[in-house]
């Protein structure tokens, strides 16, 4: 890797080593060593623009989880040009609810949740950064309840900040810079289906891009079987936010000799909450979904999928307006 330490031999070893040593070792200081100065870091219920910020937060995250593991699932990759490195990645993690912060008092629950990270990687670190926590599955097994935990952190956000991002700023959070080409082959089937999906609800359209057998995991830690599951999933969601806009913002997709086909979408959907769903009774305000998907992929159906969507975003977004 051009750039990069000698101790890394690939992007994934890259990526896993530094997160083991960051983490589980309690290196948080190297992170001036793996992130750039000036890196941003966007999820979509913040944006944290500095090094220093970069190094609270994890300080902070570990006071609350001191005995986290984080297992590395996957790292999809590619190098963009020589030298700049594109990951999107996923971790399992597990932790104990040990210290107070930003999930309320400990409770000395036992977790397990998914985070999911695109990172653009040059000379040695990483220099921007969109990432997304499975934060109602976080939430839940704390023993808290999303619409509530959501509705007052966008209270906390009005009266700290004391305004809110609009559509077009959530959008341009999530979008990046282009450095996809238009999609092709597989990765073009795959992003048709999700459009129609969200955007004309034809749900028939994953028994041709998806395994009758495939297992989806979803926000909240649950996993749903098949097509009949998946597709009750997306109603509960698409009734909440009808006749929206779907936008994938950035792809990666690695296809290696005897393995399966891996595929990673960075998308956004936008739609106003103007039915009653999955998110309860209508309020009428705009909402953008900022997400990530993995997909893995048997004779090119999806066998395997993990989409990334933090609800307690959505929920922070439908209090926000009010």
């Amino acid at each position: 890797m051009i750039g990069f330490n000698s101790e890394f031999k690939n992007l994934k070893d890259y990526i896993l080593k530094i997160t083991y040593r960051i983490w589980e070792e309690k290196g948080v200081e190297s992170i001036r060593d793996f992130y750039g100065e000036n890196v941003i870091v966007k999820t979509p219920t913040s944006v944290t623009d500095n090094l220093e910020e970069v190094i609270i937060s994890t300080y902070k995250t570990l006071e609350m989880f001191p005995d986290r593991q984080l297992f590395g699932e996957d790292v999809i990759g590619s190098e963009k040009e020589k030298g700049t490195f594109y990951s999107s990645h996923r971790i399992l993690s597990t932790a104990t609810h040990l210290g107070k912060g930003f999930y309320g008092p400990p409770t000395q629950s036992k977790l397990t949740y998914r985070v999911f990270a695109d990172c653009i990687c040059k000379e040695n670190r990483i220099i921007d950064e969109w990432m997304v926590r499975d934060q109602s599955a976080i939430v839940k097994q704390i023993g808290l309840n999303p619409r509530q935990f959501g509705q007052q952190l966008a209270l906390n956000q009005k009266n700290i900040i004391g305004k809110v991002p609009n559509s077009e700023e959530y959008i341009e959070r999530w979008k990046g810079l282009d450095y996809s080409v238009p999609p092709s082959g597989i990765v073009k089937i795959l992003s048709e289906t999700y459009k129609n999906v969200w955007e004309k609800s034809e749900f028939d359209s994953l028994k041709q891009s998806h395994n009758r057998a495939c297992q989806i995991y979803v926000p909240g830690g649950e996993i749903l079987y098949g097509h009949n599951e998946f597709t009750n999933f997306l109603q509960g969601y698409l009734k909440s936010f009808p006749k929206g806009s779907f936008k994938i913002h950035h792809w990666i997709v690695n296809e290696e000799e005897g393995k399966n086909t891996r595929i990673a979408f960075r998308w956004s959907y936008y739609a106003n909450h103007s039915g009653a769903g999955f998110f309860e009774d209508p309020k009428g305000e705009p909402v953008i979904i900022m997400a990530i998907t993995h997909a893995e992929l048997q004779e090119n159906l999806v066998v395997r999928e993990y989409l990334a969507i933090d609800e307690i975003s959505i929920w922070m977004q439908i209090f926000n307006q009010n």
